[in-house]
């Protein structure tokens, strides 16, 4: 798309919005769908408005302008040579037509997302057809379409009068004794050297960074993303706090992958499907772990887990739920459960109970709130915190042979802050560093707690300047804990945006063959990505939005080579993955069972988020969706589900792995102890740690936040206390370390 210089308003190619317009009326076919006439008008006057909105930001992107601009000249299309070869009706009309996709007749629209679905020109192909219908999709059945079509309640995502709640209830951060040098483009501490950086501020560095506090450490945490004023909107799975926006896959589009990047990291966004590491799961591969010497079992015993775990749950205030808390949704997954022979069990929560949280639109009991706000807030011995700043490397003093090296800080990038709403933090520490500048900071230690993407790339980026870390194991045997998510529609209504989400679970099957059943809800944009078929058939299904329920089949994944994080030219990470076919056999296995778990929690029809032929129909049609109506159905899934990149979807958001424990630099990146292995001597950087779902060996075998907590928590009494220390397990939480609480305005309830 052109734009015109020197203007904020992009001037966009007529022939592309044509384009943007048809593949609009594909996935959204308005004089087709059978929308009530007294409504219809008006609806158009919304998706009009919708399709506007839509083609401005994406000519902001890109990567969507980029595919707009190749569906309309086909002629930049990667595989545009072998649709010249090809004589199907829909293909020679898109390559003949003026303008592309947005000049072909209508008739031929759907065709053709057939021909690219079935991948006759390779899997390119149906990764184009993919991310357009996901794109499209996404936008469609986002909020001003949604709510009239399906007859929900606009969630509130924000307080009214965000800017002012954001002021009122932002927390009072006293100096914090960091001073920039714009000269030498550093930050130092004015009261002497820094103990310890902390690279983010999820579950594992949280919990790192707020012991450093209590021990009187000076400490410093560097976040990518913003500090939202807690309490100031609902932060679950909000685009601006996601990685890549929330738009991030596996490089072949197989697997949407949801990662943080906000103050608090996953504990904020996640929807806080709660495992505790005493879980027997959990303990299975902590057990085998220790068997085969990948952690330290003096340290990862079970004992100290259990008293770790406790203090956990007394500062986080974990609760346990009870089962006249589950609403509707929950139910058909206990009930389908029960049936099927197998015992549902409820989550604990990092959540107030519901209806008394202080804010009405977030009860989110997050690592930010309720570890790093009392340590940031602290007069005597503030943590200071610098949220809105990349890592870039590590930096390391110079030794004259390059072999034994200590870390002596990092570079970092300051970022533009997120202000879109006025309920940020910025620059907390008063130093005044101008966007896109680059700087560096000094510490005695580094705990890289970035989680498996940004720890992964730090490393990557540090090993490309520092031989003695340039590990080849960085980053290989990714694990991503892939999800299949069904929808179950029923006769009566669920309304699973009613009540608490996400309580339910089954972890019959975690330990063999591997796989775990997860409540799961999602407003309508999320739920049209799951249903397969046409514009119309996504229609017809999703406006039952309030019939049907939801829950997933996640996959306890193996590690493999192939399946890792690299850079490419400009740095970005990217994730490579394939499941293998061991995995994909258990992972049939699991989908089965969720068919038929839903089919006798009384479902009607169940829908799962493929276009692949798994019921071997003659004449199949990518672009006319199967839905199973028997559970005898369940069979033919487990025979012939493939998992097929772009015609299965996949969701992620447990990355683990890619940096591993282990007891030598070949097989490992980090010792266990938790430091970085310096591959040129074969001995351990002395003052380079990783505490993040990086360094665990395998899957963890669950939801790992509460195991990232459970874990920090002894890490940072051994890192604090020293290797030898005789103090106990774990110190009760203090009851000083309670946030301030934000309080809702009276008004605002």
């Amino acid at each position: 798309m052109k734009t015109q210089k020197n203007s904020a308003t992009p001037v966009i190619d007529p022939a592309i919005a044509k384009t943007h317009q048809a593949l609009f009326d594909t996935w959204f076919p308005l004089d087709d769908l059978p929308i009530s006439p007294s409504i219809k008008p008006d609806i158009a006057l919304i998706a009009a408005e919708v399709s506007k909105t839509m083609l401005e930001a994406f000519s902001q992107s890109a990567g969507i302008s980029g595919l707009l601009g190749a569906m309309t000249y086909p002629t930049n299309l990667p595989f545009y040579s072998c649709l010249q070869q090809s004589d199907n009706p829909a293909v020679r009309s898109l390559l003949a037509s003026t303008g592309g996709y947005g000049g072909i007749p209508a008739a031929q629209r759907s065709p053709l997302f057939s021909f690219l679905f079935e991948a006759t020109c390779g899997a390119a192909t149906a990764q184009v057809a993919m991310q357009l219908r996901e794109i499209y999709l996404n936008g469609i059945w986002d909020l001003p379409l949604a709510v009239p079509l399906t007859e929900i309640q606009s969630p509130t995502v924000f307080m009214e009068d965000t800017a002012i709640y954001a002021k009122r209830h932002a927390p009072s951060i006293p100096p914090s004794g960091l001073r920039y040098d714009p000269a030498e483009k550093k930050i130092y501490h004015q009261d002497g050297p820094i103990d310890c950086i902390v690279v983010g501020s999820g579950p594992g560095g949280a919990t790192v960074a707020h012991e450093l506090w209590k021990s009187g450490k000076r400490a410093v945490i560097i976040e990518k993303g913003p500090f939202v004023v807690w309490g100031s909107m609902d932060t679950r799975s909000y685009p601006q706090l996601m990685f890549e926006r929330n738009n991030a896959s596996t490089s072949d589009n197989g697997i949407v992958i949801r990662s943080a990047e906000t103050l608090g990291g996953g504990s904020t966004v996640n929807i806080d499907l709660a495992f505790s590491p005493l879980e027997s799961t959990i303990q299975a591969r902590i057990d085998e772990w220790r068997k085969n010497g990948l952690i330290d079992s003096e340290y990862y015993t079970p004992e100290r887990i259990s008293a770790a775990y406790q203090w956990v749950r007394e500062i986080i205030q974990t609760r346990e739920l009870s089962q006249s808390e589950l609403n509707r949704d929950n139910l058909v997954l206990w009930n389908g459960a029960k049936a099927f022979g197998v015992d549902p069990r409820l989550y604990h929560l990092n959540r107030f109970p519901q209806n008394t949280s202080p804010s009405p639109v977030d009860d989110k009991r997050d690592a930010a709130r309720q570890l790093l706000l009392p340590a940031i807030t602290d007069t005597a011995n503030p943590l200071s915190v610098i949220p809105d700043a990349t890592v870039n490397e590590i930096l390391f003093e110079p030794v004259p042979d390059s072999r034994n090296v200590r870390a002596t800080g990092v570079s970092l990038t300051l970022n533009a802050p997120w202000t879109d709403h006025q309920n940020t933090v910025v620059d907390p520490c008063q130093l005044g560093i101008p966007p896109g500048a680059l700087v560096t900071i000094d510490a005695q230690d580094i705990v890289l707690a970035a989680g498996t993407i940004g720890t992964t790339r730090v490393l990557l980026n540090t090993a490309a300047a520092t031989p003695a870390i340039n590990n080849p194991r960085i980053g290989k045997g990714l694990i991503l804990h892939p999800s299949v998510p069904l929808i179950g529609q029923f006769d009566q209504d669920i309304n699973l945006l009613e009540g608490l989400d996400s309580a339910t679970f089954v972890d019959a099957f975690g330990v063999m063959p591997g796989f775990i059943f997860e409540t799961m809800s999602g407003l309508p944009a999320y739920g049209a990505l799951l249903i397969p078929g046409n514009g119309a058939q996504v229609y017809e299904n999703i406006s039952r939005f309030n019939q049907s329920a939801g829950f997933g089949v996640m996959l306890v994944d193996t590690p493999s080579e192939s399946n890792c994080i690299t850079l490419d030219a400009q740095g970005n990470p990217v994730l490579q993955y394939t499941l293998s076919d061991s995995d994909k056999k258990r992972f049939r296995t699991g989908v089965a069972i969720a068919i038929r778990m839903m089919f006798l929690a009384g479902a009607k029809k169940v829908i799962i988020p493929s276009s692949e032929n798994y019921l071997k129909h003659p004449d199949f049609d990518p672009m006319q969706a199967v839905y199973l109506t028997k559970i005898e159905e369940a069979d033919l899934v487990e025979q012939n589900l493939e998992f097929t990149p772009n015609r299965t979807m996949l969701t992620s958001a447990h990355l683990q792995a890619a940096n591993k424990m282990g007891p030598t630099p070949d097989i490992a990146v980090v010792s266990t102890r938790q430091r970085v292995w310096n591959v040129l001597t074969g001995e351990e950087v002395p003052n380079l740690y990783v505490m993040d779902s990086s360094m665990f060996p395998t899957s963890v075998g669950a939801n790992p936040m509460q195991s990232l907590y459970t874990f920090a928590r002894i890490f940072a009494e051994r890192f604090i206390f020293g290797e030898d220390h005789r103090r106990p397990a774990v110190m009760t939480a203090a009851v000083a370390s309670a946030p301030p609480v934000a309080r809702p305005d009276p008004a605002n309830r």
